[in-house]
C-alpha cells in the first residue's frame, strides 16, 4: 500500500508536470487567420489509403541487385580504362 507521505508529493508532482499541457501558445495560435480558426477539421483517412504501400522485399531486392550490377558494370569500364591508359 502507498503510504500518506508518499502520495501528496507524488500527486504535486503529477499536477506541476500535467499543468503546461493547459497552456496557450501564442506562437502557433497567434499566427491563424480567421478563416483557419473557424475551420473544420479535415476528413480522416483509412492509414491504408493515406500512406503508399511499401515494395515488397522480392522487388527491393531485384531493384538493389539491378543497381549494383549497374555500378560493377561501370567500375570494371573505369578499371579497364585506367588500365590501358597505363599502356
Amino acid at each position: 500500500m502507498i503510504q500518506r507521505h508518499i502520495l501528496k508529493p507524488a500527486l504535486l508532482i503529477v499536477l506541476v508536470a500535467a499543468s503546461p499541457a493547459c497552456t496557450r501558445v501564442p506562437e502557433i495560435e497567434d499566427r491563424l487567420t480567421p478563416d483557419l480558426k473557424g475551420a473544420d477539421y479535415p476528413a480522416l483517412l483509412p492509414l491504408d489509403e493515406g500512406v503508399p504501400p511499401l515494395p515488397t522485399p522480392q522487388e527491393q531486392s531485384a531493384e538493389l541487385e539491378q543497381q549494383l550490377d549497374a555500378r560493377s558494370a561501370r567500375l570494371k569500364a573505369r578499371a579497364e580504362a585506367l588500365r590501358r591508359a597505363q599502356n
